[in-house]
């Protein structure tokens, strides 16, 4: 599922560009109305099926995102598979990814997770207007 949102105006966006990639289409409206109210982030994509969204990271002259939101549970590609194949498939300088988790995670699982060198983070659900500020703070630190 693709849908672009009402685009505030560029000088007041933090994040330019932010993918969502999450099978539940609950999660989806939720993080949406969120991120459309927050005014925070220019151009909203969002996923259900995460083989769709790494034939889009993989695309020429497709929109690179500045931050993915993933779900790590999903039942045809869970997260770790989608970062395994995102690993092959795109450039190594994959945006920063926030894993976005039902419940606390075991050590574990992030454990694997960190392995990554794309993931930079993980919070539990549902996504907030103080959370999404946050990922906007950490991607002002990196630019």
């Amino acid at each position: 599922m693709k849908q672009p949102s009402p685009l505030p105006e560029l000088d007041t966006c933090l994040i330019r560009t932010l993918m969502v990639i999450d099978d539940s289409s609950f999660d989806q409206l939720i993080c949406q109305r969120i991120i459309t109210k927050s005014g925070l982030v220019q151009e909203l994509i969002q996923y259900i099926d995460p083989e769709k969204a790494l034939d889009h990271l993989a695309g020429p002259g497709n929109l690179s995102p500045d931050l993915i939101l993933l779900d790590i549970n999903m039942p045809r590609m869970n997260g770790f598979e989608f970062l395994e194949a995102a690993q092959r498939r795109v450039d190594a300088d994959l945006c920063p990814i926030m894993v976005m988790l039902d419940t606390s995670m075991d050590p574990a699982g992030k454990k694997r997770a960190r392995q990554f060198p794309s993931v930079h983070g993980f919070f539990i659900k549902p996504l907030s207007k103080e959370k999404l500020g946050g990922f906007a703070d950490f991607l002002r630190g990196t630019r």
